[in-house]
Parts: C-alpha cells; structure tokens; sequence
C-alpha cells in the first residue's frame, strides 16, 4: 500500500480567498449610490467610506508586518492612516485593489519561518504573523456584512455579489 501525502499551499488558499472577497467588496461597493458613501444612518453608523477604510488598514498594516516592518500602532492608529483613502467609491476600490495586490506579493514573499513568527497585533493580542493575516484578509469579510446592511437600509435587499 502507498501513501501519498500532498501538502496545502496555505499561502495561495489566502491569496485566493482574498480575490474572492475583492470581487464581493467591489459589487457591494458598487451597489452603494456614491450620495449615501459618506453617510452615516441614524446619527450614529459609521458610513460606508469609514468602514472600507477600517477594513483596508488592517491589510496594509499586515502587509507591512509581512515585509518585516511590525508597527506598534494602535487599532485607531492604523485607521487614522486610511482616513482620506476611501471617501469616493471609485478611489476605495483603486485603493482596494492596489492594496490586495501588495498584500499578496508579501504573502507570497515571507519565508515559512516569518509566517510563524509571534507578533502584537494593533489591537493587543500575539499571535503568528499567518494567523494575523488569515484574520486580515477576512476582516474585510467582516466590514462586507456592514455594507450588505446598509444597502438593506437604502432598500435594498439583493445579493450583489452573487452574480
């Protein structure tokens, strides 16, 4: 009897996973009239602008860390760095974008001894540097959901990103 171990190439499975998600931000994004971008409802929801903006910092922040450069910034740090980034959809999306390219050539770039290496994530925990990045790359995930909220808030209830 045989047996054949075949490894997973952890590092693509992320990479493709954040495509993914770079195709169902850009939709929702896209679904947003650019009027309500910058809203907030109620008076106290962070609009859609603020909320990229948060999603994209943490995925810039880690792909500094993934080059080596572990900032000791502060959650509310890394999102005063992305502040002016995404106040039209169209400059959030070229940020996005832009941003998950470089993001993935660092993936791709950090040895399997540096994805291992236990870091202090902005907000306060240690943990390895892939696990942070796992977390990244779905925080975006994250402030997707966000968005898909406010559509329903404007009257809209489809899926966008489901094709």
């Amino acid at each position: 009897m045989s047996a054949t171990i075949q490894g997973v190439d952890a590092r693509s499975y992320l990479s493709g996973w954040l495509n993914a998600l770079v195709g169902m931000y850009t939709a929702d994004v896209n679904a947003i009239p650019e009027d309500k971008w910058n809203q907030s409802f109620g008076g106290c929801t962070r609009p859609a602008s603020e909320l990229t903006g948060d999603a994209l910092s943490l995925l810039i922040w880690m792909t500094d860390a993934l080059r080596g450069n572990v900032r000791t910034d502060t959650e509310e740090d890394v999102f005063e760095s992305t502040k002016g980034l995404c106040q039209t959809r169209e400059s959030s999306l070229a940020t996005l974008n832009q941003v998950a390219g470089e993001f993935q050539t660092a993936l791709m770039a950090t040895s399997d001894e540096d994805l291992n290496k236990v870091i202090t994530a902005p907000f306060g925990m240690d943990m390895p540097v892939f696990m942070l990045a796992q977390i990244a790359v779905s925080h975006l995930w994250y402030h997707d959901g966000q968005l898909n909220y406010i559509q329903c808030l404007l009257g809209d209830d489809k899926v966008h990103w489901m094709g």
